[in-house]
């Protein structure tokens, strides 16, 4: 068992440039996902001194460093006029998209209850973030799937069949993460009619879709500007381009955001006042978010915002120019595809041995999703884009034509993979085997194999 040393360790950095020695660079401009890259070393700069400047910062107690509650309110401020916002809109910062849809669906869980008896239910469509899954686990909500159209956009008719007296919120993304696509908000609010909570998610695209929209682009109707949106959660550590976690969750007024507020006095120390799920939380993002979105300003989102609109449209014409499927209509940052030709899993495959991580989404078969490649394309991605699709090319060549596991095997298959403590299997033929079997039962065997292999 690893141990604490006796001793300490002044060459501990080299230890950690050691230890980061096969991952994937972030500012490689190779990632597809799981990275926001601005590529402006001047902008990571003033992010990191202002994350340094703040670090050792409390956000826990807002009477100590008045510094900390000037720069999140005017972080809220600022993302609610970008959100078709006035002065009633209430908010806070979060440590990322998670907390401000849990933060959201208490909000929404509290109102239910002042009001309600019984279980609040909450209505998804199945393109909806696995997030307001864990909410509502986590908050005792009954979750209600509800059916996507064919451009994978949520159904409003679906959601009117799904509301009744039980509903405490109802669920919009702008956009989904799988495919991109902008939900019908306004068709959606029009079924709820302001009486029934409607939470916008727009951690993916809160700080690029208002800026797509100023170039020219025609963006789906997403946010305040609609009546019966009561709340949207956006990620500033996305297209907002700042560090890990920073986000913000925005409530029509104050009103609606007394329920995710936590407050108490009944023990003997300070009273408690949280308004974020995490107590105790450095104030250096939040002082390096304030940092980024003054240091851009409108015209760098913009730019940066054009930069990835140019290398978006291009990858779109080339993967229709080659014949493959793009999944509805993307409107973000986000495109997703497939084939009926070529084996999505074994091109990723191909594209990591390249250097080149494109995100793998295994769909599934009962549900009626296929196998897809998603890409988050960030505005580095107009430098390189050249030299990706090239190599996306010559990889399709080699990866085959897609296969198909006998679901008839699947137990058999499902033993016959080697796992050690620590380390991956064949992510290949999982994703394989992921896509033919029932979620239920991939989510009981992801859930074993994590907890008994891949972390102590």
């Amino acid at each position: 068992m690893k141990r604490l040393p006796a001793f300490g360790d002044p060459g501990v950095l080299k230890k950690l440039e050691k230890i980061a020695e096969k991952d994937l660079d972030p500012q490689s401009g190779k990632l597809f996902g799981h990275v926001y890259n601005a590529r402006l070393f001047d902008l990571l700069e003033v992010a990191r001194k202002a994350y340094l400047m703040f670090m050792d910062k409390t956000m826990l107690d807002f009477t100590i460093y008045p510094s900390i509650l000037a720069m999140e309110n005017e972080i809220v401020a600022m993302t609610a006029s970008l959100l078709g916002g006035d002065e009633n809109v209430a908010g806070n910062f979060t440590y990322g998209g998670t907390e401000s849809i849990m933060l959201a669906v208490k909000a929404a869980r509290e109102k239910f209850r002042r009001e309600k008896d019984g279980v609040p239910e909450i209505v998804l469509p199945l393109t909806a973030h696995p997030a307001f899954i864990k909410a509502a686990a986590y908050l005792g909500l009954k979750v209600v799937r509800t059916r996507i159209d064919e451009k994978f956009r949520a159904d409003p008719d679906s959601i009117a069949e799904a509301i009744n007296e039980k509903t405490a919120i109802v669920v919009c993304s702008a956009p989904n993460y799988p495919f991109g696509c902008v939900d019908d908000v306004k068709s959606v609010a029009e079924v709820t009619e302001g009486k029934v909570w409607l939470h916008v998610d727009a951690c993916m695209g809160g700080f690029i879709l208002p800026f797509l929209k100023r170039l020219g682009e025609k963006i789906t109707d997403f946010d305040f500007s609609i009546d019966g949106v009561f709340s949207i959660s956006a990620d500033l550590h996305k297209y907002g381009y700042a560090p890990r976690g920073a986000s913000v969750i925005l409530y029509r007024n104050p009103e609606l955001r007394r329920g995710h507020i936590f407050v108490n006095a009944s023990w003997p120390g300070y009273p408690m006042v949280n308004t974020a799920v995490l107590s105790t939380r450095s104030a250096g993002t939040l002082a390096a978010s304030y940092a980024v979105m003054h240091y851009l300003g409108e015209e760098g989102y913009l730019k940066l915002s054009e930069k990835v609109l140019r290398a978006r449209k291009r990858i779109e014409r080339y993967l229709n120019d080659m014949g493959f499927e793009v999944l509805g209509i993307p409107e973000a940052g986000i495109i997703s595809f497939t084939s009926s030709k070529v084996n999505v899993f074994k091109l990723a495959k191909l594209m990591a041995e390249r250097m080149w991580y494109i995100q793998v989404q295994p769909g599934s078969k009962k549900l009626g999703f296929p196998k897809s490649i998603h890409l988050t394309v960030n505005p580095y991605h107009d430098e390189v884009v050249d030299q990706f699709l090239k190599d996306l090319g010559e990889c399709s060549e080699r990866a085959g034509k897609p296969t198909e596991i006998d679901e008839s095997r699947v137990l058999e298959l499902i033993s016959s993979l080697k796992a050690e403590r620590g380390r991956l299997p064949d992510l290949e033929f999982v994703n394989e085997l992921i896509h033919v079997m029932d979620p239920d039962f991939v989510e009981e065997m992801l859930l074993n194999f994590v907890n008994d292999y891949i972390f102590r």
